[in-house]
């Protein structure tokens, strides 16, 4: 009985995967797509007038949710009257977050000296409300492995959104073609999950369903909130020390790394906790789990940011014209941050499955100590945007080292079966970007440069794993295979 329910897990996890990659697939295609139009046709102003919103709204979203989410996902048998508790809960939080906003836009935009921030604020805070509910329909969806529900309510939203952002581009409203996109992404991608799952709240308010979730989840919440604090730390310096336009490249050259990164690492470690959850007091099957998911991801994650990182100048130059050059060096800074940001996501998926928030939140406390140290030091010997950049490196490689060392004792996973995992495919990868980076120095017209720096990059990584007998490409393969015979 236990291998046949270990078997429907498995043919669960492999059917969500698949759906959650396909989702991010598409929607991270069509936001690429959108984003190179939108980046040909608007200014670097106008984005550093978004991003200023966006620093903010990451910390309202992080209340809004609240971890209370991450609880109802970890909880074994959440009820209906769960799910009801904290959707109105969020919803009071969204109302009060959504009454701060309005009343503080105005010192914002003085604070940046840009008017047009407060409409923005103002008109984009409107989102909060939607949020309140999405966040309790995709706890819903996670636990039940539901992930087909994500990918059709995400192309709708997404393709939705690209509509409307383009054609208020088209119409020349700046920096409000980049809010109606979000705005109508949010309240449609909530829409579509809303009549799909078709779960059914109670009108009823219980405080004592809270409790109990709040003990777990309240933890995840400080941690998130230090996250986010670290997170949007950078581009609020960037923004306020050196330029707007500064801040604009900053973003820009982060958003591929990140697109790619919430597209592959971000899929395997949404499936990876819910799985992981129902294997919790299994800790020989989590820690099996948790090797997999390094191996496996680290096997497609190297070679895509090392490449990324090799054809980054071509890349620009073919995707967003020259204009957009000074990204290039955000770009290759944070293909590197996010190429092992998959190593950490492992070990913390394990950790929070497990029910040991109190682990992760004095993670976090540990984590933006050492960050914050080393981010003070690079603002204040570093005198230009680029530089500071760097700090990001040398705080993701604290941030593996800090997250991996309670699985030593919680799984008896330690650094040395880390290394063992990820090194095979670091170096077939970092073999493949100098090919790619030499095959960038040839003189030819740069779109047929870029398509054949990606063609060699591919070939080769292939070659490679073929030569070396990688094993993540027989599992990856086999996968493929197997899932595809039981499509026929």
């Amino acid at each position: 009985m236990e291998s046949q329910n270990n078997d429907n897990l498995k043919r669960s996890a492999f059917g969500s995967m698949f759906w959650k990659f396909a989702e991010r697939i598409c929607a991270q295609l069509v936001s690429l797509i959108v984003s190179i139009i939108l980046a040909r046709m608007l200014v670097p102003e106008d984005y550093s007038v978004v991003s200023i919103v966006a620093i903010f709204f990451a910390f309202c979203y992080v209340f809004i949710s609240g971890g209370m989410n991450t609880a109802l996902i970890q909880k074994k048998n959440a009820t209906v009257e769960d799910y009801s508790a904290v959707l109105y809960l969020n919803l009071v939080i969204a109302a009060l977050l959504y009454s701060i906003i309005c009343v503080s836009a105005p010192l914002i935009a003085q604070l940046y000296a840009k008017p047009q921030l407060v409409p923005i604020f103002r008109v984009m805070g409107l989102t909060f409300f939607p949020s309140a509910l999405k966040s309790v329909l995709s706890a819903y969806i996670a636990s039940t492995l539901d992930f087909r529900k994500f990918f059709l309510s995400t192309i709708i939203g997404t393709a939705i959104s690209a509509v409307v952002g383009l054609a208020v581009a088209f119409g020349g409203y700046g920096a409000w073609a980049l809010v109606a996109q979000e705005m109508t992404n949010t309240f449609i991608d909530t829409l579509v999950l809303y009549l799909t799952t078709r779960l059914k709240f109670v009108r009823s308010f219980s405080l004592d369903r809270i409790r109990s979730l709040f003990a777990y989840g309240w933890k995840m919440m400080v941690t998130s909130v230090i996250t986010v604090a670290y997170d949007q730390l950078s581009p609020l310096i960037v923004g306020l020390k050196f330029t707007p336009a500064d801040l604009a490249y900053y973003n820009k050259g982060k958003t591929f790394p990140g697109l790619i990164n919430n597209t592959i690492s971000d899929t395997l470690a949404n499936v990876l906790f819910p799985v992981m959850a129902k294997v919790q007091d299994n800790k020989e099957d989590v820690l099996n789990i948790t090797r997999r998911y390094v191996k496996v991801s680290s096997y497609v994650m190297f070679p895509v940011m090392l490449g990324l990182f090799a054809v980054s100048e071509n890349f620009i130059r073919v995707l967003l014209t020259d204009k957009w050059l000074p990204a290039v060096a955000y770009l290759q800074i944070f293909a590197v941050f996010y190429m092992f940001d998959l190593v950490q996501v492992g070990s913390l998926q394990a950790i929070k499955a497990i029910g040991r928030s109190d682990i992760i939140l004095r993670l976090e406390i540990m984590k933006k100590v050492v960050y914050l140290t080393i981010v003070v030091l690079f603002l204040l010997f570093s005198h230009n945007p680029e530089i500071f950049a760097f700090s990001a490196l040398l705080c993701m490689a604290a941030s593996v080292v800090i997250d991996t060392y309670p699985n030593r004792k919680l799984l008896g996973y330690r650094y040395r079966y880390l290394l063992a995992d990820v090194l095979p495919n670091l170096l077939i990868s970092i073999m493949m970007a100098g090919a790619v980076l030499l095959v960038g120095q040839w003189n030819m017209p740069v779109l047929m440069l870029l398509l054949l720096q990606i063609l060699t990059g591919v070939v080769l990584y292939v070659g490679l794993s073929l030569l070396t007998k990688n094993e993540n490409f027989r599992y990856l393969l086999s996968f493929l295979l197997e899932f595809m015979g039981r499509g026929k």
